[in-house]
């Protein structure tokens, strides 16, 4: 089936243009359009479901951090990255910790745009340059962390899932849910995850696998 695509921005243009890359990217995808938070709010309430959204912080019906907190209270199963002309660090980390998949800043060269878009479309994290410069990821693992491939970090199969749920900023509870384990299991993979790649928490191992460019099967 074709994926879906949702690009949640209020600029015309630009939604048009950043759809033309999604199609270009993989053809065949079928990309939404939504001017405001409450139009994809209302996509997903009658049975929309979208493999990415990408999403503006400034709408005309919500500003800040706030719409993305209400697109993950009511969607935390859906993968967003945020697109905005916001681009200080403490913005970035706070939509990371609130399990955005990843950060791309609307001044970013048109060229970085295209490559970190087909970076979110492939499954990987993007986070922005300052933000990998800013972080100091300690990991006793340094040469396997070079690699893309997340099975040379030493995970097992069902690590390898739980961080693929990680990086799509799903809590626990509901990677529980899509990987039928245990609470308890889950916590033990994710702890697992977290120390194969050298960090502490979510926000860290979103910036991980963004800096080293691991690559998910799916």
């Amino acid at each position: 089936m074709a994926r879906q695509f949702l690009i949640v921005d209020d600029h015309p243009i630009l939604q048009r243009a950043i759809a033309q890359e999604f199609e270009e990217i993989e053809p065949g995808c079928q990309v939404s359009l939504a001017g405001r938070l409450e139009d994809a709010l209302r996509m997903m309430r009658n049975g929309m479901r979208f493999d990415l959204i990408l999403f503006d912080l400034r709408l005309p019906d919500v500003s800040g951090i706030e719409g993305l907190a209400t697109l993950r209270k009511h969607h935390p199963e859906c993968r967003v990255v945020v697109f905005s002309a916001e681009a200080d660090s403490p913005m970035i980390v706070r939509c990371l910790d609130l399990g955005a998949a990843g950060y791309i800043p609307k001044n970013l060269p048109g060229e970085t745009v295209r490559s970190a878009l087909r970076l979110v479309v492939s499954g990987c994290a993007y986070v922005p340059p300052q933000i990998l410069a800013g972080e100091r990821l300690r990991s006793e693992h340094g040469a396997a962390l070079r690699s893309s491939d997340p099975r040379r970090l030493g995970l097992t199969e069902r690590q390898v899932d739980v961080l693929r749920l990680i990086l799509r900023g799903l809590p626990n509870k509901l990677i529980c849910r899509q990987l039928a384990l245990a609470e308890g299991t889950v916590k033990v993979h994710v702890s697992a995850v977290l120390r194969a790649l050298g960090v502490q928490n979510r926000t860290q191992a979103v910036i991980a696998a963004s800096r080293i460019g691991l690559r998910l099967p799916d």
